[in-house]
């Protein structure tokens, strides 16, 4: 499949006097640098093991949301020809076509090197902002977001340390901790959408999607973007920092916190559910490794004493 070929197909699909087209990177999806004389725009070229068009749905009805209803800064989608956010491209794939989409070109910063609790208190009120603002949405028909209410929410998700290929990593006593670990989540997680009414959350906000430029942060990557509560996108944060040995976590999560409640009072964060949301990541990432490292043995090492670590404590 000749990707810039379909990169070139979609940009003709937008009124913009595009001067140059060249490939950016490629993380879960491809992404392409189109500039006009005055302008960058990047295009997104989805990949549909990541994401369904029932996903991009939900990502640019957040989008849209934030940029209405808040003063936060992300990349903002432009319409096609067709007045629409989505261009499909046809080519030779199972759906008979490539979804793409063309974002205006924000620049920045990773914050993931800042430590000073001045950035996680104005992170934790970014946050709290992107919270308010989708809370009680009334969604439109075509819009129907995925929901965090098991361990493996994701349509393309699997246990794959199940498979007897990664034995040689995963034991069965270890099998037999994360099975009963994930029932136990799936319980706790599917009772939540029975006892308390969801928001559009963010679903992954770590440190690389989000930007700094000069006094400013840009928030990116809402592909994510799900039916859940504010507890979710708190600890997804966190948990970044939280193993990490040039950082306090108190001090993270302190700051965070404190700049949250400045803007959406909360009266205090579930804790039990906290740790339960940091340990259901884990194991997603636990199991995503095992099918990118072609040697995972290090990785597991480390991460897997604290989900069993975790199972003792909760047993």
């Amino acid at each position: 499949m000749n990707f810039h070929t379909i990169a070139q197909k979609a940009i003709e699909q937008y009124d913009l006097p595009i001067k140059s087209l060249r490939f950016l990177k490629e993380e879960n999806n491809r992404f392409y640098l189109a500039q006009t004389k005055t302008k960058k725009y990047v295009l997104k070229i989805y990949e549909d093991l990541h994401s369904t068009i029932n996903n991009t749905f939900s990502e640019h009805y957040m989008i849209k949301t934030i940029l209405e209803k808040t003063d936060l800064k992300t990349p903002r989608i432009v319409l096609n020809k067709q007045g629409e956010t989505i261009t499909r491209v046809a080519c030779k794939t199972k759906r008979g076509y490539k979804r793409t989409a063309l974002f205006e070109y924000l620049d920045g910063e990773s914050i993931q090197d800042k430590k000073d609790a001045d950035t996680f208190h104005t992170i934790g009120q970014l946050m709290a902002k992107m919270h308010i603002a989708t809370k009680g949405l009334v969604f439109p028909e075509h819009v129907n977001p995925k929901r965090w209410d098991k361990v493996f929410y994701r349509e393309s998700e699997v246990p794959v340390y199940h498979l007897s290929k990664y034995e040689k990593y995963v034991s069965k006593e270890m099998v037999e901790i994360l099975d009963e670990l994930i029932r136990r989540i799936d319980i706790v997680f599917k009772n939540l959408y029975d006892e308390r009414a969801p928001r559009l959350i963010h679903g992954d906000l770590n440190p690389w999607h989000i930007k700094s430029f000069q006094d400013q942060y840009i928030l990116y990557d809402f592909e994510e973007a799900l039916l859940g509560y504010p507890v979710m996108d708190i600890a997804v944060f966190l948990y970044y920092y939280r193993a990490r040995e040039d950082v306090d976590f108190y001090q993270v999560k302190t700051s965070f916190m404190a700049g949250y409640r400045s803007v959406n009072q909360i009266p205090f964060i579930d804790e039990k559910l906290f740790e339960m949301v940091l340990i259901a990541k884990r194991i997603q990432l636990f199991n995503h490794v095992l099918t990118v490292q072609k040697d995972p043995s290090e990785y597991i090492k480390l991460s897997f004493p604290k989900i069993q670590e975790y199972y003792v404590s909760y047993k």
